[in-house]
């Protein structure tokens, strides 16, 4: 039985998905971006909460609605210390989040950037032959997988399509990839390079670069 390297690699969208609404200053619909801050009003002893939105074209806002006239005991604690201090965090969670979002742009090629932690969870430099890479997603990517498979590993897309067709790379129980769809979280890629050393020689400059996993 061959030898596997084993990995996982954990995805990070860089933008969020842009509504698209009228702008009151451009007259049209424009997408939206997420300006970094939240807005809290006071209503007696209930408060509203939004995500402030700008217009790429101009200064107008938009506010996106997070709760409205919750009582501030039903706020936990948390929540209401990263609302008030414009916690990043808090910001990407609820940017990222398409819940209740008006149709969104399609991204363009430089918003569909992805940051991608790598690491090698098992097998060595010389003795593997199936490679398995896991992936995890805590948000949604717009990239599609042989994008992505191409960027990071150095392979072009039409020779990804061919060791598709091939039987070589596959998903999960041998299952074919959808290499033309955004990856979920949890997908499986599989690589069986027993019979395939130049690419096998290639692919390790890239992948032993890597930290390994404790």
């Amino acid at each position: 039985m061959s030898k596997s390297l084993k990995c996982v690699w954990t995805l990070q969208p860089e933008n969020p998905p842009r509504p698209v609404i009228p702008c009151k200053s451009c007259g049209v619909l424009k997408p939206f971006k997420p300006s970094g801050k939240f807005r809290l009003n006071a209503n007696g002893t209930k408060l509203d909460a939004w995500l402030i939105y700008k217009c790429t074209s101009c200064d107008a806002t938009w506010n996106r609605q997070i709760f409205e006239r919750r009582a501030r005991k039903q706020i936990p604690a948390d929540l209401m210390e990263a609302l008030q201090i414009n916690c990043p965090a808090q910001v990407r969670k609820v940017a990222f989040d398409k819940s209740g979002l008006p149709a969104v742009a399609a991204p363009e090629e430089r918003e569909i950037a992805i940051t991608v932690h790598k690491q090698i969870l098992s097998g060595g430099e010389l003795d593997w032959a199936h490679l398995e890479i896991r992936l995890e997603l805590a948000l949604p990517i717009s990239l599609r997988l042989d994008r992505l498979l191409a960027l990071e590993l150095g392979i072009s897309r039409n020779a990804l399509r061919d060791l598709g067709k091939q039987g070589v790379l596959c998903g999960a129980g041998g299952t074919p990839l959808q290499l033309k769809k955004p990856p979920k979280d949890g997908t499986l890629v599989c690589l069986q390079l027993t019979n395939q050393p130049a690419l096998k020689a290639q692919l390790n400059a890239t992948l032993f670069s890597l930290e390994t996993a404790d």
